[in-house]
């Protein structure tokens, strides 16, 4: 591809985003990716900062969060107070500014990072899962995570969910004084089990290419970084999540999960009851990729129970039944519905279910199974 070719594919991308991610919701990252688009000057920065092995569709997020970083490390500036809505500046002009002054720091986080979303609403979603997984479980649960960032949905059950159907309060589970507060709305019929059955306190751990120390300052702000301004509570919701995580840091292993995997679970005792879980982390592995995990687990479940929960677009799935209904008729335009799978191994059979269909940070969720079943 020509350089040419390149900055057009490029521009195609920022268009595509404003259009399909940020219009209506997140002005700033519209009014940026739309003026990134026209800016010949811009794009050839963008694009020869990009390493090589990175998707192409997944470059101008990744910009976004690289700068994102530089704009949190000056909360005093311009810049900052355009972010949050609260200066009429030239946004252009001082983003512009910035990307001159701090070139080699961009870079340097396009080289070196990649997007790392870490959503604790989501938590609210794994929740039901993880209680509907484990119905059949008395002995104590120990929890993988696959690409877990910083594993702040290892807490889930330090948070307090609050479960709503059209604003009426219909159920609360986890600790009442959390500062960490969700909200999940329950459409459709089925109201899902959110109160596990199942003793919670086995082993919890994860594996992610690029694992986030939360002691970290620096790392901890990539985490918000990666946050789109203008997203409601998310960063209030992130920085509480990461003040009770710093308590008592997860133990994450850097590394490859399609590979490591099998040797990680093995560290699990067989006297603890084995989820693996994933939440919008599948998508950065390829097909080849998760048709290897979903074999290494089939083989671990012909020797131990287990079960499988993950929190993905449909399409990453591909041992998921299909949804119902239609996932692309739910709440159109406030994000990609998503599909919540369980696939559980018990004295070597295996089965495969949709659960649900949510919003991709939790916000609401779809029951498919009947709970009861």
């Amino acid at each position: 591809m020509t350089e040419i070719n390149r900055i057009e594919e490029l521009a195609r991308l920022f268009v595509f985003i404003a259009d399909s991610d940020f219009h209506g919701h997140y002005p700033v990252y519209e009014q940026l990716a739309r003026s990134i688009a026209t800016d010949h000057e811009l794009l050839s920065f963008i694009d020869g900062a990009s390493a090589a092995n990175t998707r192409r569709g997944r470059v101008p997020l990744l910009f976004f969060a690289a700068t994102h970083d530089v704009v949190l490390r000056f909360p005093d500036s311009e810049l900052f107070r355009c972010y949050r809505g609260e200066s009429d500046a030239d946004l252009l002009a001082e983003f512009r500014q910035m990307v001159l002054d701090f070139s080699e720091v961009i870079l340097s986080n396009m080289r070196t990072r990649s997007v790392q979303t870490n959503e604790v609403g989501r938590s609210a979603v794994l929740v039901p899962a993880f209680a509907r997984a484990t119905r059949d479980v008395t002995s104590p649960v120990a929890f993988v995570e696959i690409g877990p960032s910083a594993g702040l949905n290892l807490f889930f059950d330090q948070f307090a969910i609050t479960v709503e159907r059209n604003r009426t309060v219909l159920e609360r589970t986890g600790p009442r004084q959390s500062t960490v507060q969700l909200v999940c709305e329950v459409r459709g019929s089925i109201i899902p089990t959110f109160q596990s059955t199942a003793p919670l306190q086995g082993q919890r751990t994860g594996i992610d290419p690029n694992p986030i120390d939360v002691t970290n300052p620096d790392e901890s702000r990539w985490l918000a970084a990666c946050v789109w301004p203008g997203s409601p509570d998310r960063p209030q919701r992130l920085a509480a999540a990461l003040t009770i995580a710093k308590e008592h840091p997860p133990q994450l292993v850097q590394g490859d999960a399609v590979a490591e995997l099998p040797a990680l679970i093995s560290t699990i005792s067989a006297d603890q009851h084995l989820v693996v879980f994933s939440t919008w982390a599948l998508a950065y592995i390829n097909e080849e990729g998760r048709r290897s995990l979903t074999n290494a687990l089939d083989a671990i479940g012909a020797t131990r129970d287990c079960d499988l929960v993950c929190f993905e677009e449909p399409r990453f799935l591909e041992w998921l039944p299909p949804v119902t209904d239609g996932v692309s008729s739910f709440d159109p335009g406030t994000g990609t519905p998503t599909a919540l799978g369980l696939r559980s191994w018990r004295s070597g059979n295996r089965e495969s279910t949709a659960l649900a269909v949510a919003h991709p940070h939790g916000r609401w969720i779809h029951w498919l199974e009947d709970v009861h079943g």
